[in-house]
């Protein structure tokens, strides 16, 4: 198995496609693996010391990872004939941008986060940001202008700015100003302002565009399909028109962190029934019900308690790994879970398969998601 890509639908695809037995290969062109959540993610909402805790979790499993290999025709050719499938996890690594009138520099978010997070300072110090996109994105960079020191950041946005959640609280409660819908005249050098076409301005000492990216897929061949806009045609689960090919992430569609790495594992699950061809077995979707049927009543009455960050992070800290909880063991009417110690001074839980009845209350209990249920032979 090869992955392209170690961003966080690469790596949750690797991740799931070793723990399901496949031999993976990992290609990332950047020195370190993580994707834009080592690279884009402002330290500040992702700590350093957290996110690098998740990556020597991940470097656990047996993944042989190649970094600094981006991958050209040549090369996709190369891993293609070498390997079984391909998930291709890209990533949107291409910033749009834009020319602005009368502006020789316009700096783009992707360039200017990456800087940041590198260590390298980004020269806004003293003064006055002007942020072209007001999504998420340039949240995070009104954020990191403002630590490193900026007099005034202004964000502004041809719509009804898209940002939301923590993103936009953040760079609010740093200072940020909000202007839409604005339309770019021209900006005027010697006045260090940029004027609109409304004949408003603001003072602009730097431009930053975050308008969102786009994926860079021209290593792919012309067995898999893009669409118009350069974006990689595939399902929910990751077939693209090539069968031996998956693609996942925000090569297939931008969207959260939590939406690559569930789109990875998708994927995992989809190639690991393409190379062995057996199918899992998914819980039927729940009924939702309808308003008018819920009922006060049929609920105990409770007392909220209070929140505890640290506690309710460590319930999903082991996503995907065993904690040695025993709840699984301990559920099993039958017997048919134990704990097995392992000469690594490591463990494992194993079933037996002659008092195994296939109830499935030990993948319902697991709170790491370690079992999954499988059609007999």
């Amino acid at each position: 198995m090869a992955v392209i890509g170690a961003g966080a639908a690469g790596l949750s695809a690797a991740w799931q496609l070793a723990l399901k037995g496949h031999e993976v290969d990992l290609y990332e062109a950047e020195e370190r693996i993580g994707g834009k959540l080592e690279y884009f993610i402002p330290r500040e909402r992702l700590p350093q010391v957290v996110l690098q805790g998740e990556l020597e979790r991940f470097g656990s499993v047996g993944i042989h990872v190649h970094t600094r290999h981006p991958v050209d025709k040549e090369k996709f050719q190369q891993i293609y004939k070498d390997h079984d499938a391909i998930v291709v996890a890209c990533g949107a690594q291409k910033p749009k941008t834009m020319a602005v009138k009368g502006a020789d520099r316009v700096v783009s978010a992707y360039d200017f986060l990456k800087d940041a997070n590198l260590g390298k300072i980004p020269p806004v110090k003293d003064k006055n940001v002007v942020i072209i996109g007001a999504g998420n994105v340039g949240m995070d960079v009104a954020a990191e202008a403002f630590r490193f020191g900026a007099k005034d950041v202004v964000a502004i946005d041809i719509q009804k700015p898209a940002a939301f959640g923590k993103e936009l609280d953040i760079a609010r409660s740093l200072g940020t100003k909000l202007l839409w819908p604005k339309f770019i005249d021209h900006y005027a050098k010697k006045e260090r302002k940029l004027y609109f076409t409304d004949n408003t301005s603001c003072d602009a000492d730097l431009l930053i565009v975050a308008i969102g990216d786009v994926p860079v897929t021209d290593f792919l061949p012309p067995s898999v399909h893009t669409n118009k806009d350069g974006w990689i045609a595939a399902d929910e689960a990751g077939h693209t028109s090539d069968p031996r090919v998956f693609a996942v992430g925000d090569a297939v569609n931008l969207g959260l962190v939590t939406h690559a790495i569930g789109h990875g594992r998708k994927a995992a699950e989809a190639v690991h029934t393409l190379l062995t061809g057996k199918s899992y077995y998914r819980p039927a979707p729940r009924p939702i019900i309808p308003y008018e049927r819920i009922k006060t009543g049929y609920y105990e009455a409770c007392r909220p308690e209070p929140f505890a960050p640290e506690a309710e992070a460590n319930r999903c800290l082991s996503c995907a790994v065993c904690r040695d909880c025993h709840m699984c063991e301990a559920t099993c009417f039958y017997g048919a879970i134990s704990r097995r110690d392992l000469e690594d001074s490591s463990y494992e839980y194993v079933v037996d398969e002659t008092l195994c009845i296939g109830c499935g209350f030990c993948a319902g209990v697991c709170p790491c998601g370690i079992w999954e249920m499988v059609e007999n032979d």
